[in-house]
């Protein structure tokens, strides 16, 4: 078991989902709340509103790397690195759900439930505890990613 899941399954438990987990453990990193933001992202919940579109560790992913490093308005430039930041984890995403047969939450959730050996449920919600190691290593890649484009989370603008 990855030992982020002791830092993730009491948000699960508390019915955040994956796109406000990833956020929540960025803020978490910097000592911050941002009780907008987190209400923002419910939106992002289950595939865009239950809606069955974009995992939440895609978009989710894709709006942290945005709040630390995208453009806040007019007279603010993006970190000059942004967009292939952005790019390069989209990229290592799709691939890494390649076996799920694409990004969608519905389609990530049965892969994980398959994999683990558990039917899909019938809510049709995906288990949010299944999405739990991939959240972890989802989070270990955007650390990783924000290290190697010389972002410091804790330092990083957020306004």
């Amino acid at each position: 078991m990855n030992p982020l899941l002791l830092d993730i399954l009491p948000l699960l438990r508390e019915k955040y989902c994956c796109s406000q987990i990833l956020i929540l453990m960025a803020l978490h990193a910097r000592g911050e709340e941002n009780s907008g933001l987190i209400r923002a992202l419910w939106g992002l919940c289950e595939g865009m509103a239950q809606g069955g579109q974009s995992c939440g560790l895609l978009s989710g992913g894709v709006c942290l790397l945005s709040y630390l490093a995208g453009r806040s308005g007019p007279n603010d430039e993006a970190h000059p690195m942004a967009l292939p930041l952005i790019n390069e984890y989209v990229t290592w995403f799709v691939s890494r759900t390649a076996p799920c047969g694409g990004t969608s939450c519905p389609q990530v959730a049965a892969w994980l439930g398959t994999s683990a050996g558990r039917p899909e449920p019938e809510s049709g919600a995906p288990d949010m505890e299944l999405c739990g190691e991939l959240l972890a290593e989802c989070w270990e890649k955007l650390l990783e990613l924000l290290a190697v484009y010389e972002i410091d989370i804790s330092n990083a603008r957020m306004e």
